[in-house]
């Protein structure tokens, strides 16, 4: 596995969201963490099928579901990535409802948020 300090320049959201989630299944036996495949582009009848599932515009890019019953949510971004305002309405809905949520940048923050939520020792 590639160390935190060399990854953290220059990753796409993708290769964080693919590093965190190898971080989480190597170290992570306290949690438990799925993608929320929100991205892509579909024609108008599949989103709006999606929609109709519960397809939700925002919704962070991984859920972790914690000791004690806790889901936390995170959302990935590169350095100069920026939420958009449907992410920062999903956030405001964490906060509302006591869900953990932090939104990182690289790998490092990342390791630090899931160890302070207890998902890594």
């Amino acid at each position: 596995m590639m160390k935190a300090a060399a990854y953290r320049r220059s990753a796409s959201e993708h290769d964080l969201q693919v590093q965190v989630l190898k971080v989480i299944s190597l170290q992570g036996r306290r949690a438990y963490a799925f993608a929320i495949p929100n991205a892509g582009t579909r024609g108008p009848a599949m989103a709006n099928y999606l929609k109709r599932e519960g397809l939700t515009a925002g919704i962070a890019d991984l859920c972790i579901m914690l000791p004690g019953g806790k889901v936390g949510w995170l959302e990935l971004k590169t350095a100069t990535g920026r939420q958009s305002a449907q992410q920062s309405a999903f956030e405001l809905t964490c906060i509302g409802l006591d869900h953990p949520y932090a939104l990182v940048r690289s790998l490092d923050e990342a390791i630090a948020i899931l160890k302070q939520w207890g998902a890594l020792k």
